[in-house]
């Protein structure tokens, strides 16, 4: 079978129904905002990785995504890959960077993702090719049910809005609620979302860091929230007071907008007299303002591994080796404190520490 055209004509769902239900082997290409690819045998849904192409492995970027490994784990991947001709799949289980469960759940966690996403599109082209038996080349195969796939991405779809009206931004920040969950009962993901969640990090560096997809994450803090096991924090405020004082907010802009016209007027006329002068004169770059910016985020990144340090541990990191030994801080952001000549030091009596010269 023979399978192409548009998806504004015949969406994914409908596409892969089709193929399930006449048990075909082979491979869905789409085309479109981003290609994806997916592979059947017998109407079973078996892989979405096509190594026979140069393109990125969906794999890595779900990995590197969500934050399943430190820098050091990605480079010593990549130095075995570039000396060997292992998949990734097989790298990951033979350097016990996961077992054959959790590289499992992993794989069928990316399809379903990429199914959700693919069924979000309706413009591109998809294109099924046949093949007789079981298609070649798929390694660590998976086997999922077209319609249990098809029916979890529409409850993805359905429950997104949710998912964003409870937490409309990425830099929600949350809190102890009044009550507290039992850890006993969560999974191993959920104790870990919820120790980034309890250090403070905003709902961005949770998702990046989860190791476990978007939707996911959000759908777990939606709960505890909901549950009063967590209380979100800060940014709710600010929204709050943008809402309340948004049209007097908006009124001010206005009146000083109109108060300033006559000087924007002279400034224009100044700016076109001695416009001679960008010719003449060099540029001068403000190095000040990116340095303090950078220096903001060295800052952050190590308040961010020192506060899960202590969230797990208890105390405060001895030093900052110990944390880039933990995983928590990148190499390369200790050597640029050292290069800044910036000391960490432990202040046991006021339970902090100071990161400076």
């Amino acid at each position: 079978m023979a399978l192409e055209g548009k998806l504004s004509d015949f969406n994914l769902a409908e596409i892969l129904q089709l193929i399930s239900s006449q048990q075909k082997s082979g491979f869905l290409n789409l085309d479109a905002t981003r290609k994806m690819v997916f592979i059947f045998d017998k109407g079973q849904l078996i892989s979405t990785r096509d190594r026979r192409t140069d393109a990125r492995d969906p794999l890595e970027s779900f990995l590197r995504a969500y934050g399943f490994f430190t820098a050091e784990q990605w480079k010593h991947v990549e130095f075995v890959s570039h000396n060997s001709s292992l998949d990734l799949t097989e790298i990951l289980v033979s350097e016990n960077l996961f077992d054959e469960e959790e590289l499992q759940r992993v794989l069928r966690s990316l399809a379903q993702v990429m199914a959700t996403s693919g069924m979000k599109l309706r413009r591109g082209s998809y294109h099924f090719n046949t093949t007789k038996g079981t298609p070649p080349g798929v390694r660590h195969r998976i086997t999922m049910d077209v319609q249990g796939l098809l029916m979890e991405s529409a409850r993805r779809l359905d429950e997104e809005q949710l998912l964003q009206d409870a937490l409309p931004s990425q830099s929600l920040t949350f809190t102890q609620g009044d009550k507290v969950i039992d850890e006993a009962a969560l999974s191993p993901v959920g104790k870990y979302i919820m120790s980034l969640a309890l250090a403070g990090l905003p709902l961005g560096k949770i998702i990046r860091q989860g190791k476990v997809e978007s939707f996911v994450v959000r759908s777990l803090i939606r709960v505890w929230c909901e549950e009063g096991f967590l209380n979100r924090d800060q940014l709710q405020e600010i929204i709050d007071d943008e809402e309340d004082g948004g049209k007097a907010s908006r009124k001010l802009k206005l009146d000083l907008g109109l108060r300033r016209m006559p000087l924007v007027l002279l400034t224009v006329v100044i700016i076109a007299g001695l416009g001679w002068l960008r010719w003449s004169v060099p540029p001068i770059i403000d190095t000040a303002a990116s340095d303090s910016l950078r220096e903001s985020q060295l800052r952050s990144e190590v308040r961010t591994a020192a506060t899960l340090y202590r969230y797990k541990e208890g105390t405060w990191p001895a030093s900052l080796d110990l944390l880039v030994r933990e995983g928590k801080l990148a190499e390369g952001t200790l050597v640029t404190v050292g290069a800044l000549g910036w000391e960490y030091k432990l202040e046991k009596k006021k339970d902090r520490f100071r990161l400076g010269v």
